[in-house]
């Protein structure tokens, strides 16, 4: 009988020592919930970023295949440059036989700033044309007409050409980690187009007059 009464009797309360290491202990695991939901946020935006820049990145290797003329890989180059890269101010120069010139073949934003003839000379034209090495200067240049990037276009270890990038656009000071895998997309398919788009021409020069 006297066991049955002590099962019934209520349950004595916790000490509010207790209570209060229980709620610290609940307050921790909230906590310790809320990091690792953002963490996986995080990652989930990392990854929907990346995912984002492979199609970017298929789109623009798909265009620069399927450009068959002048024209069309003009088109594609503005493109990926205005779209993807985010400068309206390029130019594309093809490399002279004896490499010692480019020659203008199309651009945006710079026409009529740039003349149709630049010799390598020196600086970041000779650094890619001889070294067939992508530059970019990190830092922002006042001047709009100063190089951002520069970027050979190859076949191979042969220089074709080169797209010289100027100004950005006011929304992107600075190129990021994609655009890098951008400069070498359009480095190696940039320059096979080049080369297809010779062909119909019997492998001349698509050089255009001024």
């Amino acid at each position: 009988m006297q066991r049955d009464e002590q099962r019934g009797a209520p349950a004595m309360p916790e000490h509010p020592e207790h209570l209060t290491q229980r709620v610290r202990e609940l307050q921790q695991e909230n906590e310790a919930l809320h990091t690792r939901v953002r963490r996986l946020s995080t990652e989930r935006q990392r990854l929907e970023t990346q995912m984002l820049d492979l199609a970017r990145l298929y789109a623009a290797s798909t265009r620069l295949r399927e450009s068959r003329t002048n024209s069309e890989l003009m088109a594609t180059f503005e493109e990926i440059i205005k779209d993807l890269l985010g400068s309206e101010s390029f130019a594309v120069f093809e490399l002279e036989p004896d490499a010692s010139a480019l020659s203008w073949l199309g651009g945006m934003g710079v026409d009529a700033r740039l003349p149709r003839r630049l010799p390598v000379g020196e600086g970041p034209l000779a650094f890619v044309v001889q070294q067939g090495r992508i530059w970019v200067s990190e830092p922002e240049p006042s001047d709009d007409l100063a190089l951002r990037a520069c970027i050979p276009l190859r076949l191979g270890s042969r220089v074709l050409g080169i797209i010289a990038i100027f100004q950005l656009l006011p929304h992107k000071p600075s190129f990021e980690a994609a655009d890098h895998v951008l400069f070498e997309l359009l480095e190696t398919q940039g320059g096979m187009a080049l080369h297809c788009a010779r062909c119909p021409t019997g492998g001349e020069p698509l050089t255009r007059g001024s």
